[in-house]
């Protein structure tokens, strides 16, 4: 019997500990059954508190002390901690039914997700038949005030690219934090975000009113020193540099974006419609007969 569930990963400060608890009210508003597993070892507060907490396990503090790792260190070091320790996550899962939705909220180091191969192997443990058998999808979640700096956004563009390469299983990426561009951006440039090309590196308002302001041309920055902090972050090698990324991420075409405002009941909905797409979870509920109650009242009206 399969189980479902989904990864919510992105960088620090996306709001996936926001959406886990958005998404675990939406559940339960309409009696959807939610398992929530904790793997962030940092994490503290939540509005829902975790059914498995990774800090039962071992916990980002008590690896840093024991290990003498910094922040960064001792996170991978917990990971593979718990790699060793995968029976932890079995004996808690392998009880569920097929109703539940199991929400994995991740933490926020990016390397997990680019170039460090722990995520993977989880994720393979985790949907392997046979074992747990949990049909997954990622979330990968990007904050939507990156889109008013174009580099920004496209470097956590790649770094979203990179995570749906190593994970190899159905994703989902989402622009979260609609409610705080609101005003900032008009809806048709939003549009533009949501199938990430080129075209937004050429059209580049900021970029242009600072060149107009500087009074800069293109052919100025060749004569620049590579060093100059303005020609690395504003020059000629930059914007190539930006220009690269952004074609990179054309070629592929793999990259697409869902808008998310958690404040909106509709919105969450959706995010959650297109999760239930990714791992068939209404394909494998069994059909409900109405209850008898309904026929009752429908005999006496």
């Amino acid at each position: 019997m399969s189980k479902f569930g989904t990864m919510v990963m992105g960088p620090a400060g996306a709001g996936k500990s926001t959406f886990c608890a958005a998404l675990i009210t939406h559940l339960n508003l309409n009696r959807r059954s939610s398992f929530y597993v904790n793997l962030d070892p940092a994490a503290e507060s939540f509005e829902h508190q975790p059914d498995l907490d990774i800090k039962d396990l071992i916990s980002l503090h008590d690896a840093m002390e024991e290990v003498g790792l910094g922040p960064n260190g001792g996170l991978i070091y917990c990971f593979e901690f718990l790699m060793e320790n995968l029976d932890w996550l079995t004996e808690s899962l392998d009880g569920l039914t097929e109703d539940y939705l199991i929400i994995f909220d991740m933490p926020g180091q990016i390397e997990l997700y680019t170039h460090i191969p722990i995520l993977p192997t989880l994720m393979r443990f985790l949907s392997q038949p046979g074992s747990l058998d949990v049909r997954m999808a990622a979330v990968y979640l990007l904050e939507a005030t990156f889109v008013v700096d174009r580099a920004k956004f496209f470097a956590g563009t790649l770094s979203a690219m990179s995570a749906m390469l190593m994970l190899e299983v159905p994703h989902i990426n989402v622009l979260s934090k609609m409610d705080l561009v609101k005003g900032q951006v008009k809806k048709k440039d939003m549009k533009k975000f949501l199938t990430p090309d080129t075209a937004l590196i050429d059209d580049d308002p900021v970029e242009h009113e600072r060149r107009l302001r500087a009074g800069e041309e293109d052919a100025d920055d060749e004569f620049k020193r590579p060093d100059d902090k303005d020609q690395v972050m504003k020059g000629t090698s930059f914007r190539k540099l930006n220009r690269a990324v952004a074609g990179l991420i054309e070629n592929f075409s793999m990259v697409n974006y869902l808008k998310l405002d958690v404040t909106n009941e509709d919105s969450v909905a959706a995010i959650l419609s297109y999760i239930d797409d990714c791992i068939q979870f209404h394909e494998a509920q069994d059909p409900k007969e109405p209850k008898d109650e309904d026929f009752e009242e429908g005999d006496e009206e």
